[in-house]
């Protein structure tokens, strides 16, 4: 009787102990935890969905410190992993610098529409034939919107084609050999999964449309970071996982009369770790730690923490701080600061762990020189977060699932501006101005934001289409830790001029 067994992971983004390096105490959470549960024999394949090699302050510090160690790939291999798809944050340094990492790695890259600039792909799908003959496909595809987030320079060399375009021919090709068939997409759902409703027209996210148009037994997704339990769309079995390793899937499949008949769960990483990874990873562990307590200042009081709703009307000293380090460094009219997933606190001994806390994106500053259209248009958009039901003000729930965006909340330092949320979407701007004056359609500005930010990231079209003045080479948080080189306390200003009806 034909089965195997498959372990999967996705966006674990390097977090690799039991530590989220926020809280003093371990959690349930990281690669060596998640390893603990695998148990690996010939009718088993253990596989990731991407993004692996960004995000965790642990390899913040390996590429500040060019420590040619590489953690993820020597955990990754420890672990047993057999194939991997790339994830769009995999790119964020470049594709020369993720070959470093792959070469490093000893399971096969599948990531189909990942081509040269013939188009020919460059990680195909495979076939593993497993203990007892029975024959697994597997193809890798990847979120095209890198082709928005990434520079050209990060992708010379290369191509992103359409994930949909490119697999079909490919899974039919499979399906010739293959006794089942397994996609490992990196990119999440465009639709509500209880109703089908349509939430997002853009290609970042497009796995319900791949159910529907490619002959796939099975798909796993990633990049929302959403926890979808295992469930059929379109015939096809799929579901996914948030970040971090906090959890993986576990999927089991018999062949019975000609039928595959799936269990599938997803699970926690659990509290249990896998010894001989912690004892190869441990040292560098340990310089990460010292590195994130090194002490950067003593406040006169702390930042408590407060909610993103509230962050989002009223901001609070350490959103002013970034805004006051933007304006500082790139010497705009305005800028934008955004809120993330984080806590927003500041302790009184503030060290390094508690910067990249607040500030926990590897982005540069680019400044941008935008219309007065534009920035109303744009404005209008932010203001979308907001919603009231049954007369209190909430966090729109579309920009809580499928995936937690507060991050996607700008604040705008340097205009004075209102939003109404009683009034309809795209007409909830009712104040704008600069020093004093309406802003005008036609006006221009020199507006600072985050690089995410100004090709379009969160679905900031009109950032990216506006003409670019500023590139900055550091990173914010470079800049945030350097702020304190000249001062010892926040700054007092700029203040924000903002104010919210519902």
């Amino acid at each position: 009787m034909k089965n195997f067994k498959l372990y999967y992971t996705s966006d674990v983004h390097g977090y690799l102990f039991p530590t989220d390096y926020i809280q003093p105490n371990q959690q349930p959470l990281g690669l060596i935890n998640v390893a603990a549960n695998y148990h690996k024999d010939e009718q088993t394949i253990i596989v990731d969905g991407g993004d692996m090699y960004q995000g965790s302050p642990l390899l913040q510090y390996l590429q500040k410190h060019s420590d040619s160690f590489d953690a993820v790939s020597t955990a990754m291999n420890m672990a047993g992993y057999d194939y991997v798809t790339l994830g769009n944050h995999d790119f964020n340094f470049g594709y020369r610098e993720l070959q470093k990492h792959l070469s490093q790695l000893e399971a096969t890259v599948i990531a189909e529409n990942v081509t040269d600039n013939a188009g020919h792909t460059l990680y195909p799908a495979q076939v593993k034939v497993l203990g007892d003959g029975t024959k697994v496909g597997l193809v890798g595809l990847v979120t095209d919107y890198i082709n928005v987030w990434e520079s050209p320079e990060h992708l010379q060399g290369i191509k992103i084609e359409s994930p949909c375009i490119k697999a079909a021919k490919t899974i039919e090709k499979l399906r010739e050999t293959a006794d089942v068939v397994i996609g490992i997409y990196h990119g999440g759902y465009e639709r509500d999964l209880s109703t089908g409703k349509l939430v997002s027209d853009t290609t970042e996210n497009i796995a319900w449309q791949l159910t529907q148009e490619l002959d796939l037994d099975i798909l796993l997704t990633g990049h929302q970071h959403g926890n979808v339990q295992p469930q059929v769309i379109n015939d096809v079995l799929t579901l996914q996982m948030p970040n971090q390793a906090k959890m993986y899937a576990e999927i089991n499949g018999v062949l019975k009369h000609g039928q595959w008949q799936f269990q599938a769960e997803t699970k926690s990483a659990g509290v249990q770790h896998r010894q001989d990874i912690v004892d190869a990873l441990q040292p560098l562990q340990s310089k990460v730690e010292t590195w994130l307590d090194q002490p950067i200042t003593q406040l006169d009081s702390a930042i408590k923490v407060e909610a993103p709703l509230y962050l989002a009307q009223y901001g609070n000293a350490i959103l002013k701080w970034i805004a006051n380090v933007q304006l500082a460094t790139s010497n705009a009219d305005i800028t934008l600061v955004s809120l993330n997933n984080n806590p927003s606190s500041l302790p009184q001994q503030l060290t390094l762990r508690h910067i990249l806390q607040n500030y926990p994106f590897d982005n540069t500053l680019v400044k941008k020189r935008v219309s007065g259209k534009v920035l109303r248009a744009s404005l209008e958009h932010t203001a979308q977060y907001f919603a009231v039901e049954n007369g209190v003000l909430v966090v729109n729930p579309a920009w809580l699932t499928p995936k937690v965006e507060h991050y996607n909340y700008d604040l705008a330092f340097g205009i004075d501006y209102a939003f109404d949320i009683t009034r309809p979407l795209g007409q909830r701007v009712t104040k704008l101005k600069y020093k004093g004056t309406d802003v005008q359609e036609d006006d221009y500005f020199d507006v600072a934001m985050n690089n995410y930010r100004a090709v379009g990231g969160g679905n900031y079209q009109d950032y990216a289409q506006s003409e670019t003045i500023l590139t900055g080479d550091q990173s914010v948080q470079e800049l945030l830790v350097a702020y304190f080189d000249t001062h010892n306390q926040l700054p007092k200003t700029p203040d924000l001029q903002f104010l919210l009806k519902y």
